[in-house]
């Protein structure tokens, strides 16, 4: 699983490092353990519009805090909220714990839109879990374009 990741990001010519750790899977798990990756963890959190029409991708860095309501202005959705297990497995071919913007290796094509909070572009160096929560890989943010072009995912950086 992991392995294509690694692959991708070698075919991107992306620099990239490694680092194993215990299962993370949520935003806590990150404090209980105290890991320190040298790069701003991204939180990646799976919304829909209140009809479900539409599906969503929000990354933002870890301490941030999401207000949909300010996101739904942001987006021009009526309301937003959490998109269930059963969806974000069938949009993203993955499970609660593991989301991350490499999930689009897992899928032949989505209509989720990824929505990326442009603060991340101010750190050297953003860190997401490669499909598996047990690792994270750590790269330079101004790649994550590279990444989602690559797969033909719509995408857009603002300001949260």
């Amino acid at each position: 699983m992991e392995n294509k990741v690694y692959e991708l990001l070698e075919k991107l010519d992306i620099k990239y490092e490694i680092i194993e750790h215990p299962p993370l899977f949520t935003c806590e798990d990150n404090e209980k353990y105290n890991l320190d990756f040298d790069a701003v963890i991204c939180k990646n959190l799976f919304i829909k519009n209140s009809n479900k029409s539409q599906y969503y991708l929000l990354v933002l860095p870890i301490e941030k805090r999401s207000d949909l309501k300010i996101l739904q202005n942001l987006l021009g959705e009526t309301r937003l909220s959490f998109g269930d297990e059963d969806a974000l497995n069938e949009k993203l071919g993955t499970k609660k714990g593991s989301v991350s913007i490499f999930n689009v290796i897992n899928i032949e094509k989505t209509d989720v839109i990824f929505v990326i909070d442009e603060d991340i572009l101010n750190y050297e160096k953003v860190a997401f879990h490669p499909n598996i929560n047990t690792l994270t890989v750590t790269f330079n943010p101004k790649e994550v374009s590279k990444i989602l072009e690559f797969f033909d995912i719509k995408y857009n950086f603002i300001k949260i």
